[in-house]
Order: C-alpha cells, then structure tokens, then sequence
C-alpha cells in the first residue's frame, strides 16, 4: 500500500484583500504572508495527514525557497528522495484572496518545469505504488510517461486535471480515476456546468473520452462520481469559508488516502468532502489541510 504523489512543489505568496482588483486597477491589501504550497505538495501532504504512507516526486530549485519546502516535506513525515534539487529557482505561486474566501492564482513553475520523463518512469517501474496521483503544475510528458508506466505495473491512476487544459487521449485512457472540478471539467468537455444534471453529463462525456471513472467536484453544490453503471452525488459539508486555497487538494489528497485504505469508494468520496470542506476555514495551502482525526471527529458529529 501507498500513495505516490507526482506534481509540484511552490512557495505560496498570498497577499489577503477585501476585493480583487479590476484589470489596471490598484487596491490595498489587508495582509501579506507566505505559506509552502504546490498542488503537488499539497496532495501529499493531505495524503499523509490522512493516515497513509506518502512519497513525493518532483523538483525544488537551489535556493532557500527549496530548502524550506524540504524541511517541510521531512516535518510531514513524506519521503521526498525523488524530489531533485535543479539549478536555478523554486516554483512560486501568488495569489490573492478576497473577503469572501475566493481566489486567483498565478504559478510561476520554476524547477517544476525541469522534471525528467525518463528518471520518473524509471522510478516507478522499480517501486511500483499502489496509488498515483498527479496535477498540471508539471510538464505533460512526464505526466503521461507516468501514468503508461504506471498502468503496466498495475498502479491506480488519479488525475488531477489542474490547471485546466486540454489533454491527450493517452492520458486519459491511463487514468483511472479524473477528478476535476466543474471550470476544469467544462474545459476539457466544453459543456456549462450550472447544475447537477450538467455534471453528470460532463462526466459521461469524460468517460468516452477515456478516463474510466469521473468525480467532479461542485463546491458548495457537492460532487459527483461517475461510472459507467451508476452515478453517486455527495453532497457538500457546510463550512465557515475563509480561504478556498487547497480545498480541492485536500479532497483529492483524503480520496487517495481513503482509496489507499480501501475504503468503499461512496465512503471515501464522504470523507473526502468533509476534507475539502474543513479545508476552506483556514488561511493558506498547506495550515488548512486537516487531519484524519479532525475529519473523522466532523464525520462523527454529522451523523
């Protein structure tokens, strides 16, 4: 068992306003702080938190953004010998977020961009995983070396499919399991996702495409996951939000590390909703990614 993570690792630089500014307009920010971050970090580390064992392949930069990424992914407990240290700068991200919780993100990819197709297939091909799971903060063609490997070595596959764009049929015939949220899923569809109906119609279209099963993630509208014998809707947990930043890593990151489990998928698709939730109290990327306890002590007090 366990869940292999491959995807970026970013500096987060997040400047906190009362509203986001129009194009050409200038506003006063509330706060300025900085928090470790990176789809990919952030997916581990919610791995991890949930309970399962975690190692991470990626790229940090010879600078002290990357030395402080690496004494967090050693505080969490998360094996990083495949995390190489690249020549030049660490990925950063700056975002801004508003009063209401909501965001906008600019990644600058950095060291992330310079990972190696070969070595990371080479990787998994020798230490087979029982999970893997990946974003698009990282070329595609790592990516999709990856997910070939990985399949012939019988890993299941989770893609993460962000940022959104539109993806290739060998990709998505090595996914397992695509989980977008309903902007991502629009993009790679093309149809406007407004209501539950939509999103089941999307992730049909998903499945033809390829991708064997489908959760689409709703926001406060819940999720959905889709097969091609049935459809589940989860509902979403109420939530006091302050920052949405990472809600959707730590529904992925408790889904993998439920499925890691092997906890029945309409469990783990619950547990994963109070995760991503939970996720949305707390400022930052990885301060707001929530324990296995405290989802399971939410769990327990909802029923």
């Amino acid at each position: 068992m366990g869940v292999f993570v491959l995807g970026s690792l970013n500096v987060d630089l997040v400047a906190y306003v009362k509203r986001l500014p129009d194009p050409g307009e200038t506003v006063v920010g509330k706060e300025f702080l900085s928090f470790p971050g990176g789809k990919g970090l952030n997916q581990a580390i919610a791995v991890a938190r949930s309970g399962s064992s975690v190692a991470m392949i990626g790229a940090l930069g010879d600078d002290n953004h990357g030395e402080f990424l690496r004494k967090t992914l050693a505080s969490e407990g998360i094996n990083f010998q495949e995390v190489k240290t690249l020549e030049g700068a660490t990925g950063v991200a700056i975002i801004e977020v508003d009063e209401k919780g909501q965001n906008r993100i600019i990644v600058i990819p950095g060291a992330n961009s310079g990972i190696n197709s070969d070595d990371v297939a080479k990787y998994l091909a020798e230490n087979p995983p029982h999970i893997l799971l990946a974003q698009l903060e990282t070329p595609l063609a790592v990516i999709i070396e990856a997910f070939k490997t990985a399949k012939k070595n019988g890993t299941y596959t989770i893609l993460n499919p962000a940022p959104a764009q539109i993806l290739p049929k060998e990709l998505l015939e090595n996914t397992d399991l695509l989980i977008p949220n309903e902007h991502e899923a629009s993009t790679l569809t093309g149809i406007s996702i407004k209501t539950v109906k939509d999103a089941e119609e999307a992730a049909n279209a998903l499945r033809q495409m390829g991708a064997k099963e489908v959760v689409i993630t709703l926001g406060e509208n819940g999720s959905i996951y889709s097969t091609n014998t049935a459809t589940i809707y989860q509902k979403a947990f109420s939530a006091n939000v302050i920052d949405t930043t990472a809600a959707g890593d730590a529904f992925c990151g408790g889904l993998a590390a439920s499925l890691d489990r092997e906890v029945p998928f309409q469990q783990a698709l619950k547990y994963a909703s109070v995760a991503g939730g939970l996720a949305t109290e707390i400022r930052g990327a990885v301060p707001s990614l929530p324990t296995r306890d405290i989802i399971q002590r939410f769990l327990q007090s909802a029923l």
